[in-house]
């Protein structure tokens, strides 16, 4: 062998590149392992926000998604309830008031029927309607749609129920609320519940009790009636309202 192959000064900087690489050769296992469990940790925290981010944000969708189901509905019955019997009154000082031709209000526990002479608008359903004409504005509960002359108003509605508040005594006011008055022309006010669910299911970790129409309205004596279980998950929640009938009254809300 050469003596240049023994020169140090050439084996000297090989060795060097040598130890430089065995160094940089990567991470131990255990480097590998700790680099991993961290990333997971982390990766589940973000998961874990998100989440519980998501599912607030459902929450609050469904929230206000029922809110605004609720207040549409008891609008559009207020709104005909407010209108029932109402009779066109003459422009002409000189012509004679005449008394409302149709049927102010009729119903059940769980639909109502209004009527009123109409004013050239629409009724409840949208439809437009002539002057003078008799307009009949019925509401009903078919499945989870609140209809109203059979067109859906509100979907995802669970219960619709009504009591008719009677004057016995003259005095413009309800002395008590019943669902089945037996002369019509006595009811002066309405009281209406709906219940609307959720649209989406799951909304909730387990499934929940809700106050039923039964319990809002106090309509049964039985106390057992006045709340329920809800399934899949769903929110629930009762709207109600008292509507007089301000064609009867002179005192009106």
């Amino acid at each position: 062998m050469s003596a240049a192959c023994l020169n140090p000064r050439l084996i000297g900087p090989l060795s060097g590149v040598t130890r430089t690489m065995r160094r940089q050769a990567g991470m131990t296992l255990l480097e590998l392992l700790i680099s991993m469990t961290l990333g997971l940790l982390l990766l589940t925290g973000i998961g874990t926000i998100y989440v519980g981010s998501n599912q607030t944000y459902r929450v609050q969708e469904q929230n206000a998604r029922i809110q605004e189901a609720g207040r549409y509905a008891l609008d559009a019955i207020g709104r005909s309830l407010r209108q029932a019997g109402y009779a066109n009154i003459p422009l002409e000082p000189t012509l004679p008031a005449a008394a409302f031709a149709g049927t102010a209000i009729q119903g059940t526990a769980n639909t109502v029927t209004v009527q009123y002479d109409g004013t050239g608008g629409q009724d409840c359903s949208g439809d437009d309607v002539a002057e003078g004409a008799i307009v009949t504005d019925a509401f009903d509960l078919t499945g989870t749609d609140l209809r109203c002359n059979n067109d859906p108003l509100v979907s995802n509605v669970e219960d619709l129920q009504f009591l008719y508040g009677i004057d016995t005594d003259d005095d413009q006011s309800a002395n008590q609320y019943t669902t089945a008055p037996g002369d019509w022309s006595q009811v002066v006010s309405v009281r209406a519940c709906v219940l609307v669910r959720s649209e989406e299911r799951g909304i909730t970790p387990g499934d929940q009790q809700y106050l039923t129409c039964n319990g809002a309205l106090g309509a049964d004596a039985n106390a057992a009636n006045d709340f329920d279980t809800g399934t899949n998950g769903r929110l629930f929640r009762a709207f109600v309202a008292t509507f007089s009938l301000r064609n009867r009254v002179t005192m009106m809300p």
